[in-house]
């Protein structure tokens, strides 16, 4: 690839670009930036040959663009490149989310009879509790999962393309189904950061005394609930089907071992906890 655009430099496009420049990936790396303040900052940090928030300066020359944007703000933004990007170039994305960006930027592209274009979405699982430009890092997709989500408006030859630069930015990549990635990130992703947010309700009332006795336990339990509720809400809702049933198992869990708590079960409660600590050790054995 000769340009890379990133539309959207913060914690991911961010990390993307420093990646990029970092490991020679592109003659030419461009942003573009919603906010016109943010631009002079971009370019003191010297990673980009471009930066811009006007699009006609960033995606007409590029041969690979990286959507780093919020689920939501991706028709809007689309709806501005796909008349103005250049014959073959491809689109990849960062969502957490991927049935409704996969069918949405098909849909776009097929109704604007850009044959010429494909798109792969993609889904590295790396971030942090923090967002922001300030807080990018070259090595954040460093041996991170990254999940390719291909639809209908894929090719083979944009698939490689796409899995081989999430590979080079240090991912292990992972071709799913749209659908199905939606049912795994509700389980591995999306409960985790619920079951965080109620716990910080329910155990860090700053009302309360009893965070005068909390140690680092429960600080590394509600880290993740420091991430942009803005944000956090929005991947709920886009993928409210699939949290919502795997919300409901969770509580079925929940409310069976209150009642073995109410009956003084201890081996019930025993079995419970065993099978917990051996769930971890098989998924995480190097921990």
């Amino acid at each position: 690839m000769n340009n890379i655009s990133i539309i959207g430099p913060g914690l991911l496009g961010g990390s993307v670009a420093l990646a990029s420049k970092k490991f020679e990936l592109a003659d030419r790396i461009s942003l573009w930036v919603r906010r016109p303040a943010a631009v002079e900052e971009l370019m003191d940090a010297n990673i980009a040959e471009i930066v811009s928030n006007d699009f006609n300066e960033v995606i007409p020359d590029s041969d690979l663009i990286v959507l780093a944007t919020p689920v939501g703000a991706v028709g809007e933004i689309l709806s501005k490149i796909i008349p103005i990007a250049k014959s073959n170039a491809i689109i990849t994305d960062l969502c957490s989310v991927k049935k409704c960006v996969v069918a949405l930027v098909d849909k776009l592209l097929s109704n604007s009879n850009r044959e010429d274009l494909n798109f792969v979405g993609a889904h590295p699982m790396a971030g942090a509790e923090v967002g922001g430009f300030i807080n990018a890092r070259s090595d954040l997709f460093s041996g991170s999962v990254c999940a390719i989500t291909p639809g209908i408006t894929s090719s083979e030859n944009s698939e490689a393309v796409v899995y081989k630069f999430w590979e080079e930015l240090g991912c292990r990549c992972i071709k799913i189904d749209a659908s199905m990635h939606d049912e795994m990130v509700a389980k591995v992703s999306h409960l985790p950061h619920l079951i965080s947010s109620a716990l910080a309700i329910t155990s860090l009332d700053d009302k309360s005394d009893d965070v005068k006795l909390a140690g680092p336990g429960i600080k590394g339990m509600t880290r993740v609930a420091l991430g942009s509720p803005d944000m956090w809400a929005e991947i709920l809702l886009q993928n409210k089907d699939s949290v919502e049933k795997v919300l409901s198992e969770h509580i079925d869990s929940i409310s069976e071992v209150l009642n073995h708590l109410k009956d003084g079960q201890h081996e019930e409660i025993l079995k419970f906890l065993n099978k917990a600590r051996e769930n971890r050790i098989n998924c995480f054995p190097s921990d």
